[in-house]
């Protein structure tokens, strides 16, 4: 379904957004927290967001909310509007329990205040079991959904999917902004829920996967086909970001907190850790901006309430369609980035080599990963220290893994909503709430994200950077050095075996003497 509103006369982002209650869950995520902050810097009229918060392991559901509040994407809002966190109310639950997990008076508080949903909470574990992954991202969707069959209020219900959730699809393959058909259907799969014991789960996973990569992907293509079967009446949008990425302007500059997904690979790049990856030379590297994901679902948000859709709206937000970069590209970008913005301590300078064809992965992953690693824990070992490096080759080999699917494969997703949305919002509001990635520098971007990783995820001192690029020059002339000591080495061992070998070398020296005298360098001559 197509993304159009026929009201002449609607209400822009601020007037529709005032005096609403957004029930928010998955807050406490990178996507989420940055989403808070959004609403909160933003929607100045906005009367409340309800946020979902989950007890974990020995903290409460208070702690971790006040931990949330604490990060440093709040920072700007704890400064210039410190009594914005009053909008902010905490309801206890967990979406992998029966009706979110929350008390009789959440539930009726949420029944009669909500206006919005914004759904994001999910397992986005790519080696989830089965059972993990299917009661959070499938069962889950399926408790908010019938809460917001009774909400007495709702005008909108955006449930966050992934672009992924069809990468079944061949490659080189469009995605329509369309639910396409999944085979056996999500209420089946949760029957099997109450019966299957892990291990036959387990046993029937790679059956129910076919071509797909992992469970991730597999369950939010499910909760999609759930959303249209379930959702007839409601206001419901499917908002399908691509791989997220760090901010490019908000909450800050290259803000990110978390390790998996592209961060934990930008740092490895950086570290000098991981030297080669699985890549096809033209493949598209579809990566968003989690700020213009952000400012993309609130408009959806806004829109889908205006539009009150009979069937949920599909909203591809990626960036293959309308500004692509390959993943050579963005790589040959990050390398440069941390050439001359290097962490504080790196294990190798950065460099990575692609593994064309895909088949030769196992051989440049034992040499310059394995081999380097095992000379690392050596020398470790010789100093009294604990060897640590081939332990970490093992991690970053399945960080690898997880991500070699969707480098090694690409897709073009249509943006036609997308296209749609922005044509509708007035220019103050593409401004507030900028998502048009046609207007994304990618050089700009990258460099941004890698500045991100050192300042907000390793959390480095910028005054500490002359020390860094001057240990990254200390160990590309240690380089240089040690190939030539090579050089000479294997010019030797040539030159006492083969005859061709010492006339080639005579002539070289010849003609780079008479080179050296023409440009007048003194040479030593015998009297």
């Amino acid at each position: 379904m197509a993304c159009t509103v026929s009201l002449t006369q609607r209400p822009n982002m601020q007037e529709f957004y005032a005096g609403k209650q957004i029930f928010l869950t998955g807050a406490t995520g990178f996507m989420g927290k940055c989403l808070l902050e959004k609403l909160l810097r933003s929607l100045h009229g906005l009367k409340r967001v309800i946020v979902l918060v989950r007890p974990k392991k020995e903290k409460t559901a208070k702690q971790r909310l006040d931990e949330l509040l604490s990060s440093k994407a709040f920072d700007v809002l704890r400064e210039e509007q410190p009594q914005v966190f009053e909008k902010v109310y905490p309801v206890v639950g967990d979406v992998s329990h029966v009706r979110l997990g929350l008390s009789e008076d959440d539930q009726a508080f949420l029944v009669e205040n909500t206006d919005l949903v914004f759904h994001l909470a999910a397992t986005i574990r790519f080696d989830a079991p089965l059972r993990e992954a299917l009661t959070l991202n499938v069962a889950g969707v399926l408790e908010v959904v019938r809460l917001c069959k009774r909400m007495k209020k709702l005008e909108s219900f955006v449930h966050v999917s992934t672009a992924y959730a069809y990468c079944d699809r061949p490659s080189g393959d469009t995605i329509d902004e369309v639910v396409y058909p999944v085979v056996p259907s999500a209420e089946k799969l949760l029957e099997l829920l109450e019966w299957m014991d892990d291990d036959q789960l387990k046993a029937l996973t790679p059956s129910l996967l076919k071509n797909r990569p992992n469970t991730y992907t597999y369950t939010k293509a499910l909760a999609e086909q759930l959303l249209v079967k379930e959702c007839k009446g409601l206001p419901v949008a499917i908002f399908r970001p691509s791989i997220i990425g760090a901010a490019l302007k908000e909450p800050h500059p290259g803000w990110i907190d978390c390790l998996h997904g592209p961060g934990g690979i930008y740092v490895a790049v950086g570290k000098g850790l991981l030297r080669v990856l699985k890549c096809q030379e033209n493949n598209i590297a579809d990566f968003i901006p989690v700020d213009y994901v952000n400012n993309m679902l609130v408009s959806v948000g806004w829109v889908t309430a205006l539009q009150k859709p009979a069937q949920p709206i599909v909203y591809n937000c990626t960036t293959s369609n309308l500004n692509p970069i390959s993943w050579i590209r963005m790589y040959g970008t990050v390398i440069k980035s941390y050439t001359e913005r290097p962490f504080d301590q790196i294990y190798r300078r950065p460099w990575v080599v692609k593994s064309t064809p895909a088949s030769a992965w196992k051989y440049w992953n034992f040499f310059l990963h394995y081999v380097p690693g095992f000379f690392a824990d050596v020398l470790l070992w010789a100093m009294g220290k604990k060897p640590i490096m081939l332990k970490v080759y093992r991690k970053l080999e399945v960080a690898v893994e997880c991500l070699s699917y969707f480098i090694e494969h690409g897709w073009v997703w249509k943006a036609n909503n997308c296209l749609s949305l922005l044509s509708l919002m007035t220019e103050e509001d593409k401004e507030t709430f900028y998502f048009d990635v046609r207007n994304l520098d990618w050089e700009q971007y990258v460099e941004t994200f890698c500045a991100g990783t050192k300042y907000y995820l390793l959390k480095e001192d910028p005054a500490n950077l002359p020390k860094a690029r001057k240990q990254i020059k200390r160990l590309r002339n240690m380089r240089y050095t040690f190939n030539f000591i090579m050089f000479l080495l294997a010019t030797r061992v040539l030159y006492l075996k083969s005859r061709v070998a010492r006339e080639i070398w005579s002539y070289i020296m010849t003609v780079g003497l008479r080179l050296m005298a023409q440009f007048g360098v003194p040479l030593l001559h015998s009297t």
